[in-house]
């Protein structure tokens, strides 16, 4: 029904039969079905929430990337802060469009890369206190919960990915280099594991 981009985890939506795919595509097309993604951004994003509403077109001049251009297709981002620690900041991301790379880019566009997404800006490595910390291998972006409407039944439906173990080795090890109080990580993390 949708994907996810190389190196994103989380929840799907996978339709068995033609019946189900045709009354979950008109979901998808009334933008019914509603998205969040957990996604830890470099840098001290200053608000709490926001919106990021620019436009995603193919990149010209690197085909592989997308980018915000005023002749693409509209794109929504909205956001709200979890935690913020040291240089970077976890957020939760709904989506009310499901453009490719789009909260890859909107993110980028606003100065704050995801984490691990060099394609996007991201550093290849980071250094704390000359000390390099181990990579992550992917981007910092999971797909933590997706809610619509059975398309049978008629009932709402909220599935939920838990936070993979890597992500929140690579958070732990982030923020003990940081020395963020563990059980703050710990109370921060429990509700997405």
């Amino acid at each position: 029904m949708h994907r996810l981009d190389k190196g994103t985890s989380g929840a799907l939506i996978v339709a068995r039969d033609d019946v189900t795919h045709a009354a979950l595509v008109k979901q998808f097309q009334s933008r019914k079905v509603q998205k969040t993604y957990l996604a830890l951004l470099h840098g001290n994003v200053l608000e709490d929430s926001g919106r990021i509403e620019l436009s995603v077109a193919r990149d010209l001049q690197r085909r592989m990337r997308m980018t915000t251009r005023r002749d693409g297709r509209t794109a929504r981002t909205d956001w709200r802060v979890i935690l913020r620690f040291g240089s970077f900041t976890l957020v939760e991301a709904g989506l009310h469009t499901g453009r490719t790379h789009q909260i890859r880019v909107h993110f980028s566009a606003i100065g704050h890369p995801v984490v691990g997404d060099t394609l996007y800006g991201a550093p290849r490595e980071i250094r704390m206190n000359d000390e390099k910390l181990p990579p992550l291998e992917r981007n910092f972006l999971h797909a933590l919960r997706i809610r619509f409407v059975h398309p049978v039944k008629g009932t709402p439906l909220d599935i939920r990915a838990p936070l993979p173990g890597d992500l929140r080795t690579f958070f732990v090890q982030l923020a003990d280099r940081l020395r963020v109080d563990v059980d703050l990580i710990d109370a921060t993390l429990k509700p997405y594991l």
